[in-house]
């Protein structure tokens, strides 16, 4: 009941008094109603996105336990102030859907009443394996039939997948948020088996994006196309392998670089493209789509470790291969990095193999609306064949085959690129000091 500020002339009796508080609780007989005030609440729809198969799974089955809000970001997930959303049993859904293709399709989790307010913490509990259960979470290599066990860490149980959100409840009003799992990104190996450590991020609600068709011959290619903002993949999805339609759905506002590899082919990309939050943006079309121009390859492989006390961290450990598109006044180009691959090395060995890496240039178009864009050779740093090879890890510097010093300082060398442009290169190693 909010409080009664209740002024009273001295004459009134206690009597007086008492009856008055009475009546204005909803108190004292009477048929008058009771008169009651909630906190002011509004509500919160909940869905996850799913990804277009890009990656080396037919599906990814993950179990979902408890899906929770908080408004400071720092709380821990044993704080108080928590409002969650409980599935009892829990929810199972399939992070890649062949759908994700074309339409950018959530799957719903329901709604949830919030008090009024402003979010700043997202968790999603994921379900471990017990007694009762021993494979909660699953995955489907691709081209096999069986479902294999995905290892599930028990903080993902107990901690959950922290996401940072800016959710704005008002009372009465529903808001909404869509959550992305990056099921290509959340799968780690160790040795022969795989672990979950999920990748997560709040994505549009409104579908938006950027989208085209691939040339038809060019799709038994194994055609992945990317979304990158300065070398950071932003979005993956592969072409529709009847069509060659494609969507990056659920962009953040910006600009963007379209990234297209295959095997066998030269890399092409469609740069600097604009996305604004609810509208498509077409980078070609079904009369003229992206023709990939065919290139021989080559493949990168060697060891990321780490030296002294230096440990892996929980997330794992990741290597890229990329190259840095020069600015180009004929082009209309400014500097960009392209990432080639980015993936993470067996958790066991340290051991990775970039593969399907172009010994041919980029090429590249700057957007504009008027389609069909040209795309011609661009000049890159390090050189076509060549590459940079980083390792990425949680709490460390990006460490390159520049090599460091005993400070942790790059060493930039004359032999700093990996040299791919004629053969296979092995044992290509970048070490955590």
């Amino acid at each position: 009941m909010k409080p009664q500020f209740l002024h009273y002339s001295r004459s009134i009796g206690s009597a007086a008094v008492a009856a008055a508080v009475l009546a204005a609780c909803g108190g004292g007989g009477g048929d008058a109603p009771a008169q009651t005030q909630t906190a002011a609440k509004g509500t919160v729809a909940i869905a996850a996105m799913t990804d277009a198969p890009s990656c080396s799974f037919d599906q990814v089955n993950v179990s979902v336990a408890r899906i929770r809000f908080h408004q400071d970001a720092t709380a821990s997930a044993s704080a108080s102030g928590w409002v969650d959303l409980a599935f009892s049993p829990a929810k199972t859904i399939n992070l890649l859907n062949l759908a994700s293709v074309l339409s950018g399709p959530t799957t719903d989790f329901g709604e949830l009443a919030l008090p009024v307010g402003i979010y700043t913490q997202m968790r999603v509990e994921i379900v471990t394996p017990t007694a009762a259960n021993l494979n909660p979470n699953t995955v489907r290599l691709a081209g096999t039939t069986p479902l294999v066990t995905l290892e599930t860490p028990t903080s993902l149980a107990t901690d959950g997948v922290k996401m940072p959100i800016d959710l704005r409840i008002e009372d009465g009003k529903k808001a909404s948020v869509v959550f992305d799992l990056d099921a290509c990104n959340a799968i780690q190996p160790r040795a022969a088996a795989w672990v979950l450590k999920p990748q997560a991020r709040v994505v549009p609600s409104a579908l938006n994006g950027i989208g085209g068709f691939i040339d038809k011959a060019a799709l038994a290619s194994n055609v992945v196309i990317t979304a990158q903002q300065g070398g950071a993949i932003a979005a993956t999805t592969v072409p529709n392998p009847s069509t060659g339609e494609f969507l990056l759905p659920r962009l953040a506002a910006g600009a963007y670089d379209v990234v297209i590899l295959g095997k066998g082919r030269a890399t092409s990309v469609i740069g600097q493209v604009p996305v604004d939050a609810a509208s498509m943006v077409a980078v070609s079309t079904v009369a003229a789509p992206i023709v990939l121009a065919t290139s021989a390859t080559s493949k990168i492989s060697g060891q990321i470790g780490y030296a002294g006390a230096n440990v892996a961290p929980f997330s794992g450990t990741w290597v890229a291969a990329s190259q840095s598109i020069n600015a180009n006044a004929t082009l209309k180009n400014p500097v960009t990095t392209v990432t080639y691959r980015f993936q993470p090395v067996d958790q066991a060995s340290g051991n990775y193999t970039l593969t399907d890496l172009p010994r041919a240039s980029i090429r590249y178009a700057l957007y504009k609306p008027a389609l069909p864009l040209t795309l011609a050779n661009a000049t890159t740093t390090p050189v076509a064949g060549h590459y940079r090879i980083e390792g990425v890890a949680t709490g460390y510097s990006r460490v390159t085959t520049f090599g460091i010093d005993s400070k942790n300082a790059p060493i930039a060398t004359a032999t700093s690129d990996v040299n791919a442009s004629t053969a296979d290169v092995a044992n290509v190693n970048v070490i955590f000091y």
